[in-house]
């Protein structure tokens, strides 16, 4: 079904330099209300923060200022026609990733994909190096 049409749960938030990843801008929000999604592609000076609800929206905006001032960011909620396009946008989105061909396996193939997958894992555990820090 995908996400349906909410007015005001969109904020855009810009920064004078990139962006931390995803997790990080939605860890600093999450505390404030709950975040539905985080549009930003790696490096970003912008991005796009769906909530889900306007009244979350307008929790974040009331206390923006201290969010601003430690991570110097502005943050806008869209509206109006900027509101339909990033909604459209979301739409257009989610299409071409549904669209997108997936790698089909069956049986065999499937089976020894998985235990490649958990092998490498295995391997990869056990090589890490454990490091001991000297407290002075």
């Amino acid at each position: 079904m995908g996400p349906q049409f909410v007015s005001g749960v969109i904020v855009k938030i810009i920064s004078t330099e990139p962006l931390p990843g995803r997790k990080q801008i939605k860890d600093a929000l999450a505390v404030l209300a709950d975040v539905a999604y985080v549009d930003m592609l790696e490096g970003d000076t912008e991005c796009h923060v769906r909530f889900q609800t306007p009244e979350d929206a307008q929790t974040v905006m009331k206390s923006y200022k201290e969010i601003q001032i430690k991570n110097n960011w502005k943050f806008e909620v869209l509206t109006g026609d900027h509101e339909q396009r990033y909604w459209q946008k979301i739409l257009v989105d989610r299409q071409a990733k549904l669209n997108q061909p997936r790698e089909k396996k069956r049986g065999t193939e499937k089976l020894i994909a998985k235990a490649e997958r958990m092998r490498l894992e295995k391997t990869q555990q056990t090589s890490k190096h454990i490091r001991f820090t000297e407290d002075n």
